[in-house]
Parts: C-alpha cells; structure tokens; sequence
C-alpha cells in the first residue's frame, strides 16, 4: 500500500508540472503572437516583454502591481477563488520570485 501512495504522489508531482510547463508554454506564446501582431501593425500599443518561465497567473500579478492592467488579474483569481484559491495570482508570482518551482537544490 505505501508503494502505491508513493507511486501516486510522484504522478500527481510531475502531471502539476507538466500543466505548470503548459501554462508557461501558453503565456509565452501568447506574447510572440502578440509582439507579431504588433510588428505587422494590427496591435497599435506596445505588448512588453514576456517571460518563458512565467506562468499567466505571475505574469497578471505583475501586470497589476506595475499599474499596467488589473482585468486579467481580478478574472483569474475569480475563476481560482470559485476553486477555492484565494490570492492565486499574487502566490503564484511570489513562487516565481521565491524560485518554489525550482527543484531544492536550485532554490
């Protein structure tokens, strides 16, 4: 039974990281769309920079607290608070920041 338990933990670990990669993947191609869009002259206001190893949630928090856009943000965390995730947005950019998503010995 403990193998078992054990077995589950580890496929519940790496799936939370693959959806946590598939989120990244997300948020940095909607950012090379976006940066496309603009260059082709369709988007008019600058896109920014964006990060590969950011997730949406981080990258709504800091869009939030640098005053750029607070939409995403409030949209997110409803959606995480119905799920009951309260302050999801801010905790996931304070992991980012904390480096929580490294393995422990690259923290």
């Amino acid at each position: 039974m403990m193998q078992t338990t054990n077995r589950v933990k580890v496929l519940g670990h790496n799936l939370r990281q693959a959806a946590i990669a598939l989120d990244q993947l997300v948020n940095a191609l909607v950012g090379a769309v976006l940066a496309l869009l603009h260059l082709a002259g369709i988007l008019w206001r600058p896109v920014g920079l964006w990060w590969a190893d950011e997730t949406i949630s981080a990258h709504c928090w800091r869009w939030h607290i640098n005053g750029v856009r607070s939409w995403p943000r409030r949209m997110v965390d409803g959606v995480a608070l119905i799920l009951g995730d309260e302050n999801h947005c801010m905790e996931s950019y304070k992991s980012e920041v904390e480096g929580r998503q490294l393995p422990p010995e690259m923290r």
